[in-house]
């Protein structure tokens, strides 16, 4: 009786799946025993990706290098034997000893003009005249008054005494061209060639800026684009990534010869301690788009 039941069982199930095989419009049809079934794959998800809106940029890629700019040499006029010289890396600014000669300082003045006369009598005025007086107001001797029309009289020639006091010359209340040197701002020594015992008239060393600029050179395709003010980024050799913005770009030589050159300042100092020269990648937003839709891919 249970041979009978089973038979008919099967019987009925093959029935039902050769059923099923006909309705699936000839479909191939396998039975396998439960204990033999193998892993069923799994569909893998569709990839999705979020849509954002934001701003597209373009970018220029500049090729530079980090210093403190090209190094112009100093010259003094003074009278005797060097006896003293700064060290390389030394900021002179105003006030500052530019050198020794014969052990008597030479101080530094600021200015466009250098001293190219003997400020030595009442009435005097002129460019001049006018940098010796500024650089006496900005370091505390003399009243600030109108430099353009300025003139030397005896409040002029008592704060240039007071200034020779203070560094130990003798105070004659005049000053000449061997006296002083004038540079155009701040400076830092970059390389020193003179040395003890040369003569002090010459030019003994170079200076250049007290800050680092990165100077870079403008592929052809970007000079139209870039303009001082832009801001940039600066990739430094360590990784690091520093801000910064073009500060000028200059064009030298035409046509194919022609070569575009931009200075970039950089915003933090402090960033760079220790880099004192280093070839650099500088980045420049070129052209920008607001209030896009970006799907990344």
């Amino acid at each position: 009786m249970t041979r009978g039941r089973g038979r008919t069982a099967l019987i009925v199930t093959l029935a039902v799946c050769f059923a099923l095989a006909a309705g699936a419009g000839g479909a191939a049809l396998v039975l396998r025993p439960a204990n033999d079934a193998g892993p069923v794959e799994e569909t893998a998800a569709p990839a999705t990706a979020v849509v954002e809106r934001g701003e597209l940029v373009q970018t220029a890629r500049l090729d530079g290098s980090v210093g403190f700019g090209a190094a112009a040499p100093v010259t003094t006029k003074a009278d005797g034997i060097i006896t003293w010289l700064p060290e390389v890396g030394e900021v002179l600014d105003r006030g500052s000893v530019a050198l020794r000669a014969n052990e008597r300082p030479v101080p530094v003045l600021i200015g466009e003009v250098p001293l190219y006369r003997a400020i030595d009598k009442p009435k005097m005025e002129g460019a001049d005249v006018s940098m010796v007086a500024s650089n006496l107001m900005d370091l505390g001797y003399l009243y600030p008054s109108d430099i353009d029309t300025f003139e030397t009289g005896k409040h002029f020639k008592q704060a240039v005494r007071d200034w020779q006091e203070s560094l130990g010359v003798e105070r004659t209340g005049i000053l000449g061209p061997a006296d002083v040197v004038v540079l155009s701002a701040s400076s830092r020594v970059a390389a020193v060639s003179a040395r003890l015992g040369d003569t002090a008239a010459g030019q003994p060393y170079t200076v250049t800026l007290t800050t680092r600029i990165v100077e870079a050179s403008v592929p052809a395709q970007d000079a139209g684009v870039i303009g001082a003010g832009a801001r940039a980024t600066i990739e430094l050799p360590d990784g690091r990534v520093v801000d910064g913005s073009i500060d000028s770009v200059d064009t030298t030589g035409e046509g194919a010869e022609a070569k575009v050159d931009a200075i970039v300042a950089i915003d933090d100092q402090a960033a760079l301690d220790g880099v004192d020269a280093a070839a650099v990648t500088v980045r420049i937003v070129t052209r920008s788009v607001q209030d896009v839709l970006i799907v990344p891919v």
